[in-house]
């Protein structure tokens, strides 16, 4: 054989050992502990169900990223224009074979998973847009999407979901959604988004009946309520302050990738909150606000992993 060949054969065994090692390094992340297994859950806002199911390209990229980051169990919001029908046809194109769906008109919230999804509660009035109890993995989930035109009734949305979880006899509770409200823990990086203040000051002057500033500021009462509970918030353990924007994507303006204001206009709206014995087990935590989700809805996606006994 010449050198040649020999150094080409060399590479190519190469390149082949340290793919095979790559899949390897998965599997064994996923495997490390005999007996845990790691679940990943995503909560994603999908703005007014990819136009009520119509943007089908939309869709298609929708579902080819949500097979990459290949999740255990989606909860979504926004799904505008679904029948449970079509939200479990959405589930079996990334891999998912269950799906329930709060209600079928106005803006519900879904869940799907990998395996079977237990109802305990679909609670829609008294709530903007509801909240689902389901348990998968045998964990307790909810599903909210709370008010986005006044911090009075979300804080109220909050005391009544609270409320629930304390009298349901669990204290084991993965909480997750769109809750349109902001983290005390995030308060020194928002204070400094002057694009932001301006907007929603400008938008509550426009309406008499509802406000998202409370007395000129913003309101953390809301989370401050969640976290009041003894839910942990996953994300501030996990991710910087300055990179926890959830909302807007680009899809909703059209400056370019430098403008500062797009910063400037960020906020953090989408959350995942364990209770303390569930916060143990994760492991990481996730805002997926890079390019790769800049077109896919006005939100960016949340996520954890947690390991959990087999």
């Amino acid at each position: 054989m010449k050198i040649k060949d020999t150094k080409k054969c060399f590479l190519l065994v190469s390149l082949l050992l340290y793919a095979l090692q790559l899949f390897s390094q998965e599997r064994f992340e996923r495997t490390i502990y005999k007996d845990k297994e790691k679940v990943r859950i995503i909560s994603y806002n999908i703005l007014d169900g990819f136009d009520y199911l119509k943007d089908k390209d939309r869709i298609t990229r929708f579902a080819d990223w949500i097979k990459e980051k290949d999740p255990e169990v989606l909860a979504l919001q926004e799904l505008v224009g679904f029948k449970e029908a079509d939200l479990l046809d959405l589930a079996r194109s990334y891999g998912h074979s269950y799906a329930v769906i709060l209600k079928e008109n106005g803006y519900p919230v879904g869940i799907t998973s990998k395996r079977p999804i237990q109802v305990i509660k679909k609670w829609t009035d008294g709530l903007w847009h509801g909240m689902l109890h389901v348990k998968t993995y045998g964990m307790n989930f909810i599903v909210l999407h709370l008010s986005p035109a006044d911090w009075s009734y979300r804080l109220m949305e909050a005391q009544k979901i609270t409320t629930y979880m304390k009298e349901n006899g669990s204290d084991s509770y993965l909480v997750m959604g769109d809750f349109n409200s902001h983290s005390p823990f995030d308060a020194d990086e928002l204070e400094t988004h002057s694009e932001l203040i301006r907007k929603v000051t400008v938008s509550d002057a426009k309406s008499d009946k509802y406000k998202n500033m409370r007395d000129n500021g913003f309101d953390y009462a809301t989370q401050a309520t969640f976290l009041a509970a003894s839910l942990e918030d996953a994300c501030r353990l996990f991710v910087k302050a300055d990179k926890r924007t959830t909302f807007p994507t680009r899809i909703l303006t059209h400056w370019y990738k430098g403008e500062y204001r797009h910063e400037r206009l960020g906020e953090r709206l989408d959350y995942i909150l364990l209770s303390p014995d569930l916060q143990k087990k994760c492991v990481d935590a996730y805002i997926w606000n890079g390019d790769d989700t800049d077109y896919l809805s006005d939100h960016y996606p949340v996520g954890i992993d947690i390991l959990i006994t087999k």
